[in-house]
């Protein structure tokens, strides 16, 4: 199985991969809630990357430098 596409993809095998990938151990009892945040992350995502922007008047912001 590969990257769910969709926030409601997102279940225990994705989340149990994902944080074994990250070196995260988790309980039985964490993981509903890191499914949970999963999905609303990629609710989000969603939702970010279906707004369209202008080449022309959205530009980026400046570079900081320290």
């Amino acid at each position: 199985m590969g990257i769910p596409t969709a926030p409601e993809d997102i279940d225990e095998a994705y989340v149990r991969r994902a944080t074994a990938l990250m070196g995260i151990e988790l309980t039985a009892a964490q993981v509903p809630g890191v499914i949970e945040n999963f999905r609303r992350t990629a609710q989000v995502a969603a939702f970010v990357n279906a707004f369209d922007l202008d080449p022309v008047t959205d530009e980026t912001g400046p570079v900081w430098r320290p």
